[in-house]
């Protein structure tokens, strides 16, 4: 249900992009200019913020949920988790397989909240700084180490279905950030000699 949901939002948030582009554009709100183009950039995150704080919060609802057996918003159904093809309720998990699916939750919060924090840096205007780049090296870090938390998930409940895709796409997301932070350096030094 909660997939079901999060798809609600993500088509929600791209129908108001895309009526909102329509409608800046018909105005001439928007031009072709560095300014409209930082206009641009601010207002997609002042929606991406609002999906964030939308999805966290219910995020931090699920994961009490399933530790308190509370039951699924609008439903009779007890809040369950499938973890690699195994559901479970919080009474049925094992503390190994528990523990993990703690820590990869608790990881998985720090990067929304990281997400939110370099959304947020681009409402304010704020684009190639060491703070935009730090969030986004974290989220390569992010889906580095959840991907070998997934491992050992694997490992603890004898299952085979994980893909190391996540992995690669972590050293991706690192690697632009750097080349990114490079970028940023190179244009305060020639700042600098200008």
């Amino acid at each position: 249900m909660i997939a079901g949901t999060t798809l609600l939002l993500i088509g929600l948030l791209l129908v108001v992009c895309l009526v909102f582009r329509g409608a800046a554009l018909k105005s001439g709100a928007i031009r072709q200019t560095a300014q409209g183009r930082l206009l641009r950039v601010k207002n997609a995150s002042l929606l991406l913020v609002g999906l964030m704080v939308i999805c966290l919060p219910m995020s931090a609802y699920e994961f009490v949920g399933f530790l308190k057996g509370w039951n699924r918003l609008g439903s009779d159904e007890i809040l369950k988790v499938v973890l690699l093809q195994h559901v479970y309720t919080a009474a049925e998990m094992p503390a190994e397989v528990f523990w993990l699916w703690v820590v990869k939750q608790a990881l998985a919060w720090a990067a929304g909240l990281m997400l939110l924090r370099l959304f947020w840096l681009y409402r304010q205007g704020i684009l190639f700084t060491e703070k935009n780049i730090t969030c986004i090296r974290f989220q390569g870090y992010w889906l580095i180490i959840d991907n070998f938390i997934d491992l050992e998930l694997q490992h603890s409940i004898r299952a085979s279905s994980v893909s190391l895709n996540p992995l690669m796409l972590g050293l991706l997301v690192i690697f632009v950030a750097w080349i990114m932070d490079e970028g940023r350096k190179i244009q305060e030094e020639q700042e600098l000699t200008v």
